[in-house]
């Protein structure tokens, strides 16, 4: 049975564990998952791995923020996309969000990393790999979790069809645009910019303006906006 996998999604999205508690590819993730976190370093700790979907319920979801997967360091990741836990240091690609946060938005820098204040917003923070090893990126990349990221996604489009998506880079704007494809999902809509990581936040990352953009899609469609502002501290020296 998918045991490890659907005893640990999150009550408001039970449908998800119905599906994915008797399918065969299933199956198999669950089975490498119990190895991986029983013999290796996984990030994030298991009780976290949907913790994007225990912030967010299907109906509450205003914006579908795609990243790839969790971070691989120790401590980093915490079960929602490109978020790290208060005490930890801020990675790269992070700061580059809230550079752009900061001049998209004119708000204070945020004092720390961690991206609840989005999630309880409606912000689902979902990565497309859910689970990563220690030091090795991409190492849960194609084992089942696109195809369970991709269900989670056609559910909130079921539940909140005028969801959003906000996609850095383009692994996560070609996903999206599949998913609107397949669940023929005319009222959402897709503002993709390029990723924030260092090599190429110079390259329109910066001045792309996601966050503006996004709420005036909303507002297009006489949607509430996300309120995007996060706790601060009242600094802008952190960069």
């Amino acid at each position: 049975m998918a045991y490890f996998l659907s005893t640990l999604v999150p009550e408001p999205w039970k449908e998800l564990s119905e599906r994915i508690q008797n399918n065969p590819d299933f199956l198999a993730l669950s089975g490498f998952l119990e190895e991986a976190y029983a013999h290796s370093v996984v990030y994030p700790p298991k009780d976290l791995i949907f913790a994007a979907l225990d912030a967010c319920p299907p109906e509450s979801v205003r914006c579908i923020l795609l990243g790839q997967d969790p971070y691989h360091g120790p401590g980093q990741a915490h079960g929602l996309s490109f978020s790290v836990s208060s005490s930890t240091k801020i990675p790269p690609s992070l700061r580059n969000i809230f550079k752009e946060y900061h001049s998209d938005l004119s708000l204070p820098i945020p004092s720390n990393g961690n991206l609840m204040t989005w999630a309880n917003q409606g912000v689902l923070l979902l990565n497309t790999v859910l689970t990563v090893e220690d030091g090795t990126p991409g190492s849960h990349a194609k084992r089942g979790w696109e195809e369970v990221t991709r269900l989670i996604v056609h559910m909130v489009l079921d539940k909140s069809p005028n969801a959003g998506f906000l996609c850095f880079g383009n692994p996560a704007r070609n996903l999206a645009s599949k998913i609107v494809e397949e669940c023929r999902a005319d009222n959402s809509f897709i503002v993709a910019v390029p990723h924030p990581s260092p090599l190429s936040a110079y390259r329109g990352f910066f001045g792309s303006k996601p966050f503006t953009r996004f709420n005036e899609e909303r507002i297009k469609r006489g949607l509430e906006i996300v309120p995007w502002e996060l706790p601060s501290s009242g600094q802008q020296s952190m960069f």
